[in-house]
């Protein structure tokens, strides 16, 4: 295994990580009753379909911007790290995914972008 592939993997491992993450932390954990379900559901796990096909196809141009996507939900679980009185695991699993999925991303597109070129420059 090359380390472009490597890479790739890396990212779509968080990517899915943090996915069931965050669906573990909002059917199961408990929170408030105020906010309904659905609409916690909608707006913290919806956002993580958008890049799937181009994160599954190993598009880089999807992992540059997933990577910007990831920053959301790292914001987010810092936040419920400092101000979250119950449980710790969820939004710590969020904050190590979410930072796996960025960081891997990142060298990724950088990778594989430095491979392309190099193939492109040799001699046929």
């Amino acid at each position: 295994m090359n380390t472009v592939s490597l890479f790739r993997w890396l990212a779509l491992t968080s990517f899915f990580g943090l996915m069931l993450t965050l669906l573990g932390w909002i059917l199961i954990a408990p929170h408030n009753e105020n906010y309904p379900t659905a609409a916690m559901l909608l707006i913290g796990v919806v956002p993580l379909l958008f890049p799937l096909r181009g994160l599954l196809y190993a598009n880089p141009y999807t992992h540059a911007w997933t990577s910007f996507l990831m920053l959301f939900y790292f914001s987010h679980s810092v936040g419920e790290l400092y101000s979250g009185d119950s449980g710790l695991f969820y939004p710590l699993l969020a904050l190590v995914f979410s930072t796996l999925c960025f960081c891997s991303s990142i060298v990724y597109v950088k990778i594989e972008a430095k491979a392309r070129r190099k193939s492109q420059n040799e001699p046929s």
